[in-house]
This record gives C-alpha cells, structure tokens and sequence, in this order.
C-alpha cells in the first residue's frame, strides 16, 4: 500500500508541472485542439512516468560478500515473540487513518460516476427521444442547460425557442462528433485514483472550457450568426452544467466563450511554447523514472567504494520500540526448545521506517515470498569491509535492486509478512560471510531500545 501511495503522488506532482506550463503559457492561446490534446497527454504521461525504471548506467555491479541461505533451515523455522505489541498493532494508526480516508474518497468518487451514469440511462429509458440528424434528443422535464453524451443530446424542449434549438442541438452534435464525452469519463476515472490532487480538477475544468470553444468554433464555421449565436448565449448565462459526464451548451464559463469567440486568433509561433513542457517531463522522468547512477566496483570488499563509517541502529527509537530477541541461543517460543538465533529482532508499530545501517548497494529485494512464511519481505544491503546486511518481515519496500544508498536512507517499513506473531525487524550482519552479532557492531548506547 505504501508503494501505491508513493505512486499516487509521483503522478500528483508530474501532473502539477504539466498543468502549470498550461495555465501560465498555452490557456490564453485560441489553439483549443492543441489545448485539448495538451491536457489529455499531459495528464497520462503523468500517470505513465513514475511507473518507468532506467538507470543511467548499465554495468552490473560485482559484489563477493553476499549472504548464503540455508532455506530449509532458517526461513521456515524462524518465529519471534512480540507479544507485547499485540494490543497497539490492531489499534488505531495514523497510517491507517491514511488508508481509510483515502479509500473513502476513492469509494465516494466512484459511486459519484455510478451515480451520474444511473442517472442518465434513466432518463434516456424514462423520455421521449427523436432522431435529429443522425442524433438521439432526448426530451426531459430537467430545469438545466441542454447537454450530450456520447450520441444522445438531453434538452427541454420548453425552456428554449425553436431558432435556439437549431443552435443547441448543433453545438451539442459537435460535442458529440469529436467524442468530448470519451475525454470526460477518462479524467473521471483519474479523478476515482486522485481525488485528493486539485489539479485534477483543474484540468478537469480546463479541458470543458476547451470542448466548448471547439463547439463554439465549429457552430460559427458552418455558418452560425455570430450575433444570435452570442446572445443565445448570453441569454443562458445562468444555467449550469448538470451532470459530470455530459458536456454542456451552457456553464459557468459563458462569458469566457464569449471573449473567445471575438479574440483575434494566436500566431503559430505560439506553438513553441509547448517546448516549455519539455522541462516539466525531464525533471518528471530524472525524479520518478531514474535510478542513482551506479559505478562498477572492484572484487571483494568495498574499501574503494565507500569510506568507513560506523553502524546505525536500523530503527530510529520511540514508543512501543524495543529488542525484542538478540543474537545467540535463545528458546524457541513455540517448540521450547534452545535455538539459535541468528540475528536481532526489534519490534516496532506496523509501518515504522527501516534505514540502512551503512553506505551500500541494494543486492536482493525478496519479491516471491509467501505470506505468513520465512522471512516474508526482506532485503539484503552489501557494505564495505566484506559486510552485508539483511532486513526481514518488512512490510512494504522503498528501495530497489542495484540501487546505491547512503547510510540512514530508509529502505522500507516494518511489518509481520513472514512467520510471526507480530510487527518488527528481523535483521541479520554478516562479515566475510560468516554471521556475527550485530550488537557489537552498534557504536551507540542501546538503552533507549530496553523494553
């Protein structure tokens, strides 16, 4: 769930760069075919980037210090006993008043659409409807603006003259020609996934106001009065649009149509501008797309690749964070039998943020696990000095393989996805490929870890 949020809001930032260059460069502009397409590219590339993975290097890295599993024999008999987190990880928590109130606005959104969607085939089912020039009226009894979706164009017949019809049902075909109603659901379905960016709703909003001056254009180049035309609109000033799907011959917007319709078109070379976006889309792909520049290293240990430093405690201490199980034998809590336990497990809240102890590079991020068994999630760092680190029962990740981080960069957030009874960090040291106790690697005073 935490990737996915990450996700959400690359895409909210990438679609915030692109709709700036719009509002600040290209709205004033009369290109509304280029505006449109501006605006519906903008808002899927935007979506697209940080789902793209490329490293600006692509030598692999050759690493001799990594860990060697025996399978059978430390995945699946591995348990530890966090008890006393019990109570607090089926409590209340912030990152779970994160995810409820997300989904709340995800639901509400899309019961919004369903809503709408209802609406419309009720009134196509409930009212008379005749063929216009190849169009579908409807007539219905709504006090709003006339407006269209798809191939069906909803008006009442009783709040417009029949001189008005003839424009109304032409502006509205229009909008049903160049399939305004497809762009529409489109943002829609954006909006269900990122009901909390307002610049989705800007370009929401934009994007309207570029179907009407496309149908506004359109009316007066197959031979509409451009006076009648503007004083129909005027006269409908008031009205607003109904219904999220539909595209409107009246809204709020009214009297920019107005304006538009009068404005002197822009020169071509206002097209150069849509070079501005090209900024937007490479800090886009350098921020969301690209990985760290990775440089090959030598053989053996990582003296020459990162200086030495020493080792952090994996979780920043708080409340409900303790030691749980430390290195050596210990008595296995469901067999009671003595065990050996290979590394040092911290129990921590659900969510919690894992940091690397030391500079290195990400060699494994475990992505076949079962739930429930072995070390569920669990990365394996490699450092310098034949060092190499691994963080099990994670809950989500935050790095990926071959990445180079430095020390204190959080690598993911606590969780229980493999054998446990609760939420913590099973976290192994090794050193020239034999397991040590990562206690006596910490230059620090672990009192603040004490139950």
């Amino acid at each position: 769930m935490a990737e996915f949020g990450i996700y959400l809001l690359e895409c909210s930032f990438c679609m915030a760069g692109f709709y700036l260059v719009y509002r600040f460069f290209l709205a004033q502009d009369t290109f509304a075919t280029r505006n449109r397409i501006y605006l519906l590219l903008s808002a899927l590339i935007a979506m697209f980037i940080p789902l793209l993975n490329y490293s600006l290097n692509e030598e692999v890295i050759t690493i001799t210090n990594q860990f060697v599993w025996e399978l059978e024999n430390s995945f699946h008999n591995e348990l530890v006993q966090v008890t006393d987190l019990d109570e607090h990880s089926s409590s209340f928590s912030f990152l779970s008043l994160l995810i409820g109130i997300y989904f709340l606005g995800f639901s509400f959104a899309l019961l919004r659409i369903a809503k709408h969607v209802v609406h419309l085939v009720n009134l196509i089912q409930a009212n008379e409807i005749k063929i216009r020039n190849g169009f579908k009226v409807v007539s219905v009894n709504e006090n709003s603006s006339p407006y269209s979706f798809f191939g069906y164009i909803f008006l009442n017949p009783k709040n417009i003259t029949q001189s008005e019809q003839n424009h109304v049902l032409l502006h509205e075909s229009i909008h049903a020609r160049q399939v305004h109603s497809l762009d529409l659901i489109f943002i829609e379905l954006l909006k269900v996934l990122l009901w909390f960016n307002p610049f989705i709703y800007l370009i929401k909003r934009s994007l309207i106001e570029m179907h009407e001056y496309l149908a506004d254009r359109e009316c007066l180049k197959e031979g509409v009065d451009k006076i009648s035309y503007q004083t129909a609109l005027l006269k409908s000033v008031e009205s607003q649009m109904m219904l999220t799907l539909t595209s409107s011959f009246n809204s709020s917007l009214t009297l920019k149509r107005i304006k538009m319709i009068k404005k002197i078109h822009t020169s071509q070379l206002a097209n150069l501008k849509l070079l501005l976006a090209i900024p937007v889309l490479l800090i886009s792909l350098l921020s969301f797309s690209f990985t760290e520049m990775q440089e090959p290293t030598i053989d053996g240990n990582f003296e020459a690749y990162y200086p030495s430093n020493d080792i952090i405690f994996p979780i920043k201490p708080g409340n409900k964070i303790f030691i749980s199980a430390g290195y050596g034998e210990r008595i296995h809590p469901i067999t009671k039998k003595k065990k050996f336990h290979k590394g040092m497990d911290v129990a921590a809240p659900k969510g919690t943020p894992i940091v690397s102890v030391l500079d290195g590079v990400v060699r494994k991020v475990n992505e076949n696990f079962e739930k429930g068994k072995g070390y569920g999630r669990f990365i394996i760092v490699d450092h310098q000095n034949g060092m190499s680190s691994l963080y099990s029962q994670m809950d989500s990740y935050a790095v990926k393989e071959g990445q180079k981080i430095s020390k204190g960069d959080v690598i993911g957030q606590v969780g229980s996805s493999g054998i446990s009874t609760g939420p913590h960090l099973h976290f192994e040291l090794k050193k020239d490929g034999k397991h040590v106790n990562p206690k006596d690697y910490f230059k620090m005073d672990l009192s603040a870890y004490k139950r």
